[in-house]
């Protein structure tokens, strides 16, 4: 007998090693269910590797995660709750963070803001969460505040198009009113299985309102439903006389690699969509939500690319000289931009403002919307536009049309997205309303990254050429890339004009976004944005200098040995010389850069060179300091899990310096300054940069050095 106990118990400890050695394979196939944004099917691995090691904090917030992104609101709710009240594991301040949002989102203010305010209390908590979660709190006030409130604002549920799926993203054709729209009911075409939520992945709808006020589906007129293929297909946004029509299109069942295509009316007939180029489609990231400026010169989308502030940001771009051949996009900047996502612009060319949604700043819960205006694209003042367009819940892809305005929001089922719509007699008078209102004071966004020199010009001096030998070419006029709200000059006529012309088509404005709700991915993919190499160039030049060897060889030696997905290098030059110049010079650098590291070990699939063009537009504050900054390759790294990696903080020369004279200024020791930079006796000259160890908070003698920080502090 006693034999045979011992035999049982044995089978049970077996069992008991089998599947804790099974807790990494199923671990493994929920992320890589996760990774894809199988959401669903992820669910049952990380359930499986929960339910056998209960200490498995990673496993157990993953399934919290997907029960959250598959709007299993109250099983999510469990799971943060219970990580929250765990001690001793990397994802308790995380889980804290998810448990009070999903409270905010229950409209539970009170109950929210005081676990933000604990949350808060907690030591060595990260900055970036600490920072959400006093944006969070703060959303918390506004939105008590403005529920109090009544604004004279009305919005409507639109019976007559909702139906029991996601229906979103409308916008209308300025030249006939034909109302555009993205849904997931099941269609007449093909349509694949969606894999994050039950149900078909969404396709578009055209419908046109009839006077007794009943909408009648006319996708198949023109051909308009060809553009509808078995993958996913968003609404977007038509040009000012509606003849082209972009929008974004996911042909694989993950939502991932998302691209902007765009489609013309020709002989009554929809064509075959064509691609926008991959200034506009970054491979290997998300493109969507276009919105088109009135003027058509100017694209407004969303994008997860690397360059911007985490999450999905908004990118804009110009168009070229020939057709679509659209300009090197860049980020909206810090002011628009969070470290979370913000998705589906919307610009009002009338009012010279930008709408968009974003669930990182200061909000009532999930996604907001805000406006910016302001006489910069970067330098805007922001606010949450308020009740009854926000709601806890997600509310998203703002349009205004001919006389209606619309948005979609999940606040009715808080499952799937439905089409709202509210009354717009003058879209400019409607804005400045929302934006201006005497109840809007209090919803205003103080972003503590507003840059108060975005459009001003410098005035060159003599005295900081002192020392340099050389040529900088005359520099032709380019558009600019960065152009202002109030830009009275674009190309094509007035913005009056432009109005004018298209009121004669039924309409005076376009734009749109599109997709379906770009879901906040957390732990998904982590982006390198503060610590990230800069491997900066003569001018002209792409040939790597001695001090960006010493750079690439420490962040090989500091990679080498971790898990990271990618490796992405992004390249830029500064405003002289031709824009399409400018992009090759771009290439080769990254291309440079990245056969350095192919011989020094990393795998060649592993790299992506990402060439940006210029860093920033003529127009912009300049100085030959500034230029000489803009002219480098960034090195960032995307992982599936934090990585610690060391990077130089690097300052430019205004004088000419040894590496020992460097290190006594700076009171370091010159072997570790030599070994940083790559031992060297010669003297380094102004406008070379030079690689410390040092904290970005460590100040710099302005005599002698010139770092991304000061340089205005030192010129203006």
């Amino acid at each position: 007998m006693k034999n045979l106990f011992l035999s049982i118990a044995l089978l049970f400890s077996l069992i008991n090693s089998v599947d804790a050695q099974s807790v990494p394979k199923y671990i493994a196939l929920g992320d890589e269910q996760f990774e894809k944004n199988r959401f669903l099917e992820a669910i049952p691995y990380y359930e499986k590797a929960y339910g056998i090691g209960k200490k498995n904090y990673y496993a157990g917030y993953q399934l919290a995660v997907c029960y959250e992104q598959t709007l299993q609101y109250e099983k999510a709710m469990k799971g943060f709750k219970k990580l929250s009240e765990q001690t001793g594991h990397d994802y308790q301040t995380k889980s804290i963070y998810k448990y009070a949002t999903l409270n905010k989102l229950e409209s539970k203010f009170d109950l929210a803001d005081s676990i933000y305010q604990e949350l808060a209390k907690i030591p060595d908590i990260e900055p970036e969460l600490l920072e959400l979660a006093n944006r969070q709190r703060e959303g918390c006030l506004i939105a008590k505040r403005e529920q109090q409130q009544d604004r004279h604002f009305q919005i409507e549920y639109i019976n007559k198009l909702n139906s029991h799926f996601h229906d979103y993203g409308a916008t209308e054709n300025p030249a006939d009113g034909h109302l555009v729209f993205a849904t997931s009911r099941n269609l007449s075409g093909q349509q694949y299985q969606g894999s994050q939520y039950s149900g078909l992945l969404p396709d578009m709808m055209m419908y046109e309102l009839k006077q007794n006020g009943n909408y009648h589906n006319i996708s198949g007129k023109h051909k308009f439903d060809k553009l509808n293929t078995k993958w996913s297909e968003g609404s977007g946004t038509f040009n000012a006389v509606g003849d082209k029509f972009y929008y974004t299109s996911c042909e694989n069942e993950n939502n991932a690699g998302c691209k902007i295509k765009f489609s013309a009316l020709v002989d009554e007939k929809w064509t075959s969509p064509v691609e926008l180029n991959e200034f506009i489609n970054e491979p290997n990231s998300e493109n969507k939500h276009p919105s088109l400026s009135i003027t058509g010169d100017t694209l407004f989308f969303s994008s997860d690319r690397p360059g911007g502030e985490g999450g999905s940001d908004i990118w804009m771009s110009l168009r070229g000289d020939d057709g679509e051949s659209w300009l090197p996009a860049i980020n909206m900047g810090k002011v628009i931009n969070t470290q979370e996502n913000e998705i589906t612009p919307y610009y009002s060319s009338v009012h010279e403002s930008l709408l968009f949604s974003s669930n990182g700043h200061v909000g009532y819960g999930g996604y907001d919307i805000f406006g910016a205006k302001g006489h910069s694209f970067f330098n805007p003042d922001l606010f949450n536009i308020g009740f009854p367009f926000n709601s806890t819940w997600d509310d998203t892809y703002f349009f205004i049309g001919d006389s209606t305005g619309y948005l979609s929001s999940n606040r009715k089922t808080k499952e799937v997205l439905d089409l709202y719509k509210f009354s717009v007699p003058n879209e400019k008078l409607f804005l400045s309303l929302l934006f201006a209102g005497e109840l809007m004071v209090d919803a205003q966004i103080v972003s503590r990254y507003r840059d108060l020199g975005a459009i001003d010009l410098v005035t060159f001096r003599a005295e900081d050429y002192e020392g340099y030998a050389l040529f900088q070419p005359v520099v032709t006029k380019k558009k600019d890339l960065r152009k202002l709200f109030n830009s009275s000059a674009v190309e094509g006529g007035s913005i009056a004009s432009n109005l004018e012309s298209a009121r004669s088509n039924r309409t005076e404005r376009t734009k749109n976004r599109d997709k379906v709700v770009a879901k906040n991915k957390p732990n998904k993919i982590y982006k390198s944005v503060d610590n990230v190499e800069h491997l900066y160039f003569d001018y002209g030049d792409y040939s790597l200098r001695l001090q960006s060897k010493q750079a690439l060889n420490d962040f090989y030696k500091a990679v080498k040995d971790e898990r990271y997905k990618k490796i992405n290098l992004l390249s830029y030059s500064d405003h002289h010389g031709s824009e399409s110049g400018n992009v090759r010079l771009c290439q080769k650098r990254g291309h440079a850069a990245k056969m350095y590291l192919v011989d020094l070990g990393i795998p060649e699939e592993k790299i992506q060179v990402m060439a940006r063009g210029e860093m920033r537009s003529e127009k912009e504050k300049d100085h030959w300091f500034r230029r000489v900054l803009d002219r480098r390759v960034e090195v960032h790294v995307e992982s599936h899990e934090p990585l610690a990696l060391p990077a130089a903080r690097n300052v430019v020369l205004r004088k000419p310096l040894t590496l020992d004279n460097i290190a006594e200024k700076m009171n370091l020791d010159p072997k570790d300054v030599h070994q940083w930079n790559g031992s060297t006796k010669k003297v380094i000259t102004p406008g070379h940069s030079v690689r410390l160890y040092i904290p970005n908070s460590t100040a710099v003698d302005p005599k002698f050095f010139i770092t991304e920080e000061n340089i205005w502090e030192v010129f203006d």
